[in-house]
Formats: C-alpha cells, structure tokens, sequence
C-alpha cells in the first residue's frame, strides 16, 4: 500500500491525514475549522492505529474482528467529542483486514434509503446540515435501514476485508479494467441525487457539495457503513477525500490507476491530477493492492 497528503493550492492549512499499516489504511478529512479539523482527523488515525498495535502484541499476531473495530471507531467519535466539544469533527473511509464470520461479499448491491431530512434541503441555502439532523430523523431513518448482516456475528474464521465509511471520503475498487465506487457518500448533494431532486451531474457544481450529513465527533449520526468484502488478488482499492474525487472524474481515475500500475507511483499521479483540475482542497489518497500474501 502507498498513500500522500497535499494541502491543495486554496487552502493554507492541512486537515487530511492517512494511516498505513499492516492492519489497517484510512484517510480522514477534518472539519471546523484550523485546529478543531486537523485535531479530529488526527485523533482518527491515531485511535485507528492502535488496533495495528493491539494485532502485534501476541507472539502470533491476531487480526481485529468486526466488532473489535465497531468499538474503536465509537472511540474515535468519543475521543473526539470530548476533545472538541462539538466544535469539529471529521470524515473516515478505512480498509482493514479482519477475522470474520464469513467470506465477504464479492459484489456489493446495498439498497437505497432517502433519509427524512433531505427534503429539507435547499438550493439558496448553504446551511449546516449536521446540527439539522434531530435525534427524531435519525431514528426514523435506521428503523427502516438497519440490519445487522450475517457477517458481523458468529465465529471469526475467515480473513476479510472491512471497508469503513463515515462522510463523503470514499473507497473505490478497481477489478480488471472497471473502477467502481464502493461507499456512498453521506452528504446533501448525495441525498438530494438519491431523491431525483438533483442529477449527479448537477451534484458536483451545486452549492451544497461540501455539505455532509454524518461525521465523527459532530452531529446526531456518527454510525459508519461497514461492509465485509472478499479479497481477491489482484484487486485495487482506492482511499481518497473528496478533495480528489471532487477534482477527478470516475473515468480519470480509472484511467490512472490501471496505467499506473505501482502504487506510490499511482497515488503520486492521482494527486498531482487533483492539482491540475484545480486542487482546491486537502487531497489524501491511499491505494492498495491485493497481493498473494494478503497481508501485503
């Protein structure tokens, strides 16, 4: 795996962060501004990390079950919130190997759910969506979308991969020559594209781009999206913040992932792209390939 962080060309201040281990790879996109953003991104893949420590410290290391990293992430959100009070918060999109029930999906077809609170969104108003998101909504919205999947329980027997996701940063994964887009952001515009009040088209000039609707350390919804995937040598998954995929078409991505076949070299083309088109946020890219030796 190999990964980078740029400050962009707009802004002066760098809230992105990446974490590469053995065990887990994450990007984090802090928000609130200056010290509050770059504060919760640390404090995301600083508690990320520990699960790569806590998986070395046995004689045979251990990988962490789907569980194990449900509670550090519920950690990061209380570390950050305790930390912040509020005043900031942060995206995560990670990939972790884990010890799981199952073998993973091989293909992932979720269902689509438009959260209550979308309707509410307008166009000439560019307002915090967090804090508009009662603890009512969100009760209404996981009645109809929470399922515990047959994975996350039973016995751990399998190696697995667990994609994360809390926020608009995203997780690709290119098979042969196709790149698909494996989380679905959680932010206004995605919302509003799911509802049919915008075209995906429109979602990536509209106003309310930036706008997410679930956050660790912010917020009434800090659940992440969790899928246990079945790794496949040969497979690449893309990590990034949206001040990539903000910049860079699908097809771009693909593109540059498919001829860049090592991965430093592929991160390093990927955010000098996202520069290019305008680099007008932090940029975090991570990619990994799956390797014979799946821990690699």
């Amino acid at each position: 795996m190999s990964g980078q962080t740029h400050v962009g060309l707009k802004r002066q201040d760098n809230q992105d962060r990446i974490l590469i281990t053995d065990v887990i790879q994450a990007v984090a996109d802090g928000m609130g501004g200056h010290e509050a953003g770059e504060v919760a991104s640390q404090l995301a893949v600083e508690t990320l990390e520990e699960l790569n420590t806590f998986s070395f410290k046995t004689v045979v290391p251990r990988l962490p079950t789907v569980e194990q990293i449900q509670r550090q992430i519920q950690l990061i959100d209380d570390r950050i919130r305790d930390a912040l009070e509020s005043r900031g918060g942060t995206t995560l999109c990670a990939l972790a190997l884990v010890r799981s029930a199952g073998p993973g999906q091989d293909q992932i077809s979720q269902p689509m759910v438009v959260p209550p609170w979308t309707g509410s969104f307008k166009m000439s108003q560019n307002t915090d969506v967090l804090s508009k998101i009662t603890p009512e909504m969100l009760a209404e919205h996981r009645a109809r979308t929470e399922k515990v999947s047959a994975e996350t329980r039973g016995a751990s027997e399998y190696t697995s991969l667990l994609l994360i996701n809390v926020g608009d940063s995203r997780g690709y994964r290119l098979r042969g020559q196709e790149l698909r887009q494996l989380t679905r952001d959680h932010s206004a515009v995605q919302e509003m594209v799911d509802a049919g009040q915008i075209t995906e088209a429109e979602a990536r000039s509209h106003p309310h781009r930036n706008l997410i609707t679930r956050a660790l350390g912010a917020g009434a919804d800090s659940q992440p999206d969790l899928t246990v995937l079945q790794p496949r040598i040969g497979d690449r998954y893309l990590l990034c913040s949206d001040g990539l995929s903000g910049e860079l078409t699908e097809e771009i991505i693909q593109e540059l992932l498919i001829n860049h076949p090592d991965r430093e070299e592929a991160s390093q083309v990927l955010t000098q792209a996202a520069l290019e088109a305008g680099g007008r946020d932090n940029i975090a890219v991570v990619v990994i390939d799956v390797l014979p030796d799946i821990g690699s």
